[in-house]
């Protein structure tokens, strides 16, 4: 038992830091935006991008913690927050806001 609540401890704790890592690319987005270094849009896709991140990590969180329900509502949040940087991407590139440049 002592090498499995070992492995859950250390799943955590990957979860977390990677967590904290999303967090630090959202605000890294934020200020590149305001720097004006980076396109709102991009500022936009990467926070959205950071935001399904962390609700997947959260969503690994909740399946060691707290159980089923909360595990299953950031795992459906995770998966909405990457179905709009899908279509923020499409979008922006069919309207002409977004270009790639060479």
């Amino acid at each position: 038992m002592n090498n499995y609540a070992k492995h859950l401890r250390n799943r955590m704790m990957m979860s977390r830091l990677l967590g904290i890592l999303a967090c630090l690319i959202a605000i890294a987005g934020i200020v590149l935006r305001f720097l004006e270094i980076l396109s709102p849009w991009l500022c936009i896709i990467s926070i959205a991008y950071a935001m399904a991140i962390i609700f997947g990590f959260n969503s690994n969180l909740q399946d060691i913690r707290a159980g089923n329900p909360w595990q299953r509502i950031n795992a459906l949040l995770a998966l909405l927050m990457f179905a709009l940087v899908i279509f923020l991407i499409v979008y922006g590139f069919t309207s002409g806001e977004l270009e790639v440049q060479f």
